[in-house]
């Protein structure tokens, strides 16, 4: 035998490995392709799938000389440990061969042969392939080796049909055999099993799923590796397989708050002041969530290490016990409640993938890092919270149910699916609006107790899509997406939905078919205390205003003064400035405000708008007057925008100062039309005639012909805006203004 040569450092190498179940006539086995400094336990995984197994029992590696390769504590005699062992070092020449068993009862034994030791080529070395193989698998556990797996071919080449008896228990009919033997038998019948049958492209595809570990390092280095590269802070695995930022991290600003502000920015959402519950009752909340609370105790069940199959799960005698130990029965105790009824349904299911009260916690546990995985086991994550730590369960949920909330509702279902290589529906796609995501916002801002009707919504979300099968196929998509966002939510204890999601035709069969009724979903929508608080989250992080009422004490006086245009009533708005007011002096709140009130931006000008409502508080409270004098000095102090509100209050309380800038009245009414300008003629227009007499408009209308001398570094902008506004209500004070917008622009 001839030693390979190197592939060199920059071309990884692969071994061809012929893997064959001894004692079987004819012969059963599987050629392999993988990289060649996979690990030996990462070897295992691959052998699993390839031949069906399902990685319930002990097994081992035994080379030529008789060294041994297991999983640490796995094996009866001392052994080396498989994850640190790589194929190369142990087998690096062609024709070297090594041994593998599996379950020491049954001794299933498998002799690895390498057939070739070769540079990678196109689509290798990424992923374990299959290219070869003869023969089929039943489902074999179990079933007393070889021996017994020959007599069970027999019994069904002999068309030997196993008898069965029929168990009626709790309304529920199953169907019970003799022994797992026949249990096997059976369903090698219902699956038209072919024992001569192989395709290679099948085990390939199941192979994909085997994630191939390298075999390099300690357990603690891999481990500290993986936090590092897979979970990094600020981060969260979705379902769908990337890592998204979390809501509120700190740093550069994420994709996702991009593109929220974008939205909030192009949508003009404004965004009332809520009422929450103070953190011990929303954590109390999240205690009454049971697939997140599974999810919670799953991730510390884990503890020091669980072992997992090649697919990522649990063993399924691992997953029954996690059932018992971490109570996953709790999810649903009217179905799982009973010990003994629940104890023999599990026993039944030979999979942790099928066992629904493992499955879903087990994957919420891993996006929310509550569990990790390296290698072939599962260990507590760094995330998981103590379930006593308000603070931290509140945490935990608030930064996964964001998570969920901006992954299914920004994004149309069609484009992960068949349909999004379709130009023409992309491009339909990308003119509507994310209006299931403006949903959860319409009901953010809803009073308490009130539901939001879904298909009125919806509906009002497609104004200006073209009608026809094109509407139809979209109404269908927004009924998916709704359909996810809803149930995601109403899972998380977010939401509470009174309504059938249950979609009549999916987009696929829409497209296809065409005809049929509206798709949209009938019914209402709210969301809970909680989901109103993890919505918050999401927003907050975005920086996106979203206050919450009686939260804002300790809050510099430019969030106040953006915060209280969206109080819902004026008590609540007074009793939020009180308890501001209560930390300072009145002088130190007066400085604060006027300080706020700097800057000459939309966003600037609606502060200003405001300040009055808080400098009446402070100066009804001044009792020195020393508040009063904080504003004289910066009414002259000719700073913009904060000596025009400082100016402006003094006039409101008839006691002008001396020195003031004259025009200031015009400058404020120019700087108070700004912000709606900028959202547009109809937004401007409403600002104008609303409130009791005198009106925005009266006040425009008294000093339109002077309104260019305030110096307004917006002033041409806004007087235009303003004719356009007021043009259908009076077209004589529309064309003074727009002189004045002449004049204003010739200014400057």
């Amino acid at each position: 035998m001839t030693a390979q040569p190197s592939s060199g450092k920059d071309t990884p190498s692969v071994h061809q490995l012929k893997v064959q179940l001894e004692g079987m006539k004819p012969p059963v086995w599987r050629r392999i392709v993988v990289p060649s400094d996979v690990s030996l336990g990462s070897l295992h995984d691959v052998i699993q799938v390839a031949f069906g197994w399902q990685d319930i029992h002990l097994h081992a590696f035994e080379d030529p000389s008789g060294g041994r390769y297991a999983p640490p504590d796995d094996f009866g005699v001392p052994a080396l440990d498989e994850a640190k062992a790589a194929l190369t070092d142990v087998l690096p020449r062609t024709g070297d061969r090594m041994d593998y068993t599996y379950d020491f009862g049954d001794d299933w034994l498998h002799r690895i042969t390498v057939e070739e030791v070769r540079p990678a080529g196109q689509g290798e070395g990424e992923f374990a392939l299959c290219t070869g193989g003869r023969r089929a698998m039943p489902a074999a556990e179990d079933l007393g080796g070889v021996w017994g797996l020959a007599e069970l071919l027999q019994r069904y080449e002999a068309g030997e049909r196993p008898r069965s008896t029929l168990i009626r228990h709790g309304g529920e009919e199953s169907v019970e055999y003799d022994g797992l033997h026949d249990e096997v038998l059976a369903g090698m019948y219902e699956e038209d099993f072919d024992p001569a049958a192989f395709g290679p492209a099948e085990v390939t595809r199941a192979l994909a799923e085997v994630r191939l570990r390298r075999a390099a390092g300690t357990r603690r280095a891999r481990r500290s590796e993986r936090s590092a590269r897979s979970v990094p802070a600020g981060m969260y695995l979705c379902g769908c397989g990337d890592l998204h930022p979390l809501p509120g991290d700190v740093g550069d600003r994420s994709a996702e708050e991009e593109s929220l502000s974008d939205l909030f920015d192009a949508a003009d959402v404004r965004l009332p002041a809520v009422r929450l519950p103070v953190e011990s009752e929303l954590a109390r909340a999240v205690r009454e969530t049971p697939v997140f609370m599974a999810a919670v105790r799953l991730g510390q069940w884990c503890g020091d290490g669980r072992e997992l199959t090649p697919k990522g799960v649990l063993r399924p005698k691992l997953a029954r016990q996690a059932v018992e130990e971490a109570e996953l029965w709790r999810i649903d105790p009217e179905e799982w409640g009973d010990p003994k009824e629940r104890v023999a349904r599990l026993a039944r299911i030979r999979s942790a993938g099928d066992m629904e009260l493992v499955d879903l916690p087990w994957e919420w546990a891993l996006n929310c890092g509550f569990v990790e995985v390296e290698g072939n086991r599962a260990y507590v994550g760094d995330e998981v919270p103590e379930e006593g730590d308000d603070a931290a369960l509140l945490a935990a949920w608030q930064g996964a149910v964001a998570g969920a909330a901006i992954e299914f509702s920004l994004t149309f279902p069609v484009l992960e699916g068949p349909l999004g290589e379709l130009t023409p529906l992309r491009a339909l796609i990308e003119e509507a609006p994310p209006v299931v995501f403006l949903m959860l916002l319409a009901a953010y801002g809803l009073p308490e107790e009130e539901w939001l009707d879904v298909a009125d919504y919806l509906t009002g979300g497609l104004e200006g899509l073209p009608g026809g099968p094109a509407r139809q196929l979209v109404s269908a998509l927004l009924a998916e997406q709704y359909d996810d966002v809803a149930g995601t939510l109403e899972l998380f204890g977010a939401a509470e939905c009174e309504d059938d999601r249950a979609l009549a035709d999916d987009a696929l069969a829409v497209l296809l078919d065409g005809g049929g009724r509206d798709p949209l979903p009938v019914g209402r929508f709210r969301l809970t205390p909680l989901g109103r608080s993890g919505l918050r989250t999401l927003l907050a992080g975005a920086g996106i205003p979203a206050p919450v009422i009686g939260s804002l004490a300790g809050a510099d006086a430019r969030e106040l003064l953006a915060a209280l245009p969206s109080y819902p009533s004026e008590v609540d708005a007074a009793a939020e400035m009180a308890g501001w007011l209560a930390g300072r002096s009145a002088a130190d709140a007066a400085v604060q405000v006027v300080d706020a009130c700097a800057g000459t931006e939309p966003a600037d000008a609606l502060r200003r708008l405001e300040a009055p409502r808080v400098l009446a508080a402070v100066l009804e409270a001044d009792e020195a007057g020393r508040a009063k004098a904080v504003l004289r000095k910066a009414a002259v102090a000719q700073v913009t925008g904060c000596s025009h509100a400082a100016a402006s209050m003094l006039r409101r309380i008839g006691e002008p100062a001396d020195g003031q800038a004259a025009w200031g009245l015009e400058w404020m009414l120019v700087d108070g039309a700004l912000p709606f300008a900028r959202r547009g003629e109809q937004a401007l227009r409403e600002r104008l005639l609303a409130g009791p007499r005198p009106r925005p408009l009266d006040q425009v209308a008294e000093h339109a012909d002077d309104l260019w001398r305030a110096g307004h570094p917006h002033a041409g902008e806004v007087l235009g805006a303003l004719a356009d506004a007021a043009k259908p209500v009076d077209k004589a004070l529309a064309k003074r203004l727009r002189k004045a917008a002449f004049k204003a622009g010739s200014t400057t």
